[in-house]
């Protein structure tokens, strides 16, 4: 015995117990490495020299309007930043366009889902319906809305006229109505993708546990309410995520509505962003905004990242 247990002392630790890089490198992952090198190579150089050069012109003071300060490195951008009252209402503007397309998007996408799989007869012409929206470019999806929100024969309008205590709007043209009009517009876009999320986790639910509910007489609500919701906690996480990151970086439909106005209203980070670079025409200070909402757009993902981690964790447990 004592032999035996002087071999296994001697041999070296089992594979895979340390040494992460070595093992996966000598387990077939140099390969890997090399097949995947060309296409690292291009995203290299179709995002990160991009990301590079926009920090670096960052650092500079490039702008058509006043050629003669250009050169001047330094940190004067970032500084105009903290300070800039414009950015910082932009990054709110942002921040209530991201939440109405949250919490819009996931409401129209979870009452259809749950719609969608209680119908029986034309299930899957109910699905299609539901996914139009997505198949639609931003663009033709602003041009469409655009003309919905018309104040004199849109169908908006038409559609409200009926009743008492709704008058007549410009709703693109009034500040107060601007914002909530293009989260409208945005929601239809992007609900399809909350909705395709929703309906894989619907029917991931074992049917056992509404049988067991339906036994024990709980209504339609309490089943909604603490088998439903529970069971899509995990998903509803990762959609929220997911729908903040596109609800951030939106911008056709913002700027072929309004353009950011009116006076600024709809004016979110990447509208001021567009903006600064092309109506200004300071290419710097935008590529300093660029770079904010890098950072901003960067830790959403790894919150999506880590929720994605925990949700795989959860699995692994449950299994």
């Amino acid at each position: 015995m004592s032999g035996v247990s002087e071999k296994k002392g001697k041999g070296g630790p089992p594979a895979g117990s340390g040494g992460g890089l070595a093992n996966f490198l000598t387990e077939g992952g140099g390969f890997l490495l090399i097949m995947l090198l060309p296409a690292l190579l291009v995203l290299g150089f179709v995002i990160g020299l991009p990301m590079l050069k926009a920090l670096i012109l960052s650092f500079d003071t490039i702008n058509f309007r006043r050629p003669a300060a250009a050169g001047t490195f330094g940190w004067h951008n970032y500084e105009k930043l903290i300070f800039d009252a414009q950015v910082w209402n932009a990054v709110w503007r942002s921040a209530l366009y991201m939440g109405g397309t949250v919490v819009g998007s996931i409401v129209l996408a979870l009452s259809a889902a749950l719609l969608t799989r209680r119908i029986v007869r034309f299930r899957a012409l109910a699905r299609l319906t539901f996914l139009i929206p997505w198949t639609v470019p931003a663009v033709v999806t602003a041009l469409v809305w655009g003309v919905m929100y018309e104040g004199n024969f849109g169908v908006i309008n038409r559609l409200l006229e009926p009743l008492p205590f709704i008058d007549r709007a410009d709703w693109l043209i009034d500040r107060n109505t601007a914002l909530p009009a293009l989260i409208l517009a945005q929601v239809w876009n992007e609900f399809p993708v909350a909705y395709i999320f929703f309906l894989a986790g619907l029917h991931s639910i074992p049917d056992e546990l509404y049988e067991a509910a339906r036994i024990d007489r709980a209504s339609a609500f309490n089943q909604f309410r603490h088998i439903t919701l529970p069971q899509l906690s995990t998903i509803t996480a990762v959609i929220v995520i997911l729908l903040m990151i596109m609800g951030f970086k939106s911008f056709p439909i913002i700027f072929i509505l309004t353009g950011g106005g009116p006076a600024g209203a709809t004016e979110t980070m990447t509208v001021l962003t567009y903006n600064t670079a092309f109506r200004k025409l300071d290419f710097s200070y935008a590529a300093t905004l660029g770079i904010l909402a890098v950072l901003i757009s960067l830790a959403m993902v790894l919150a999506y990242l880590r929720v994605m981690k925990r949700a795989e964790r959860g699995a692994g447990g449950a299994v």
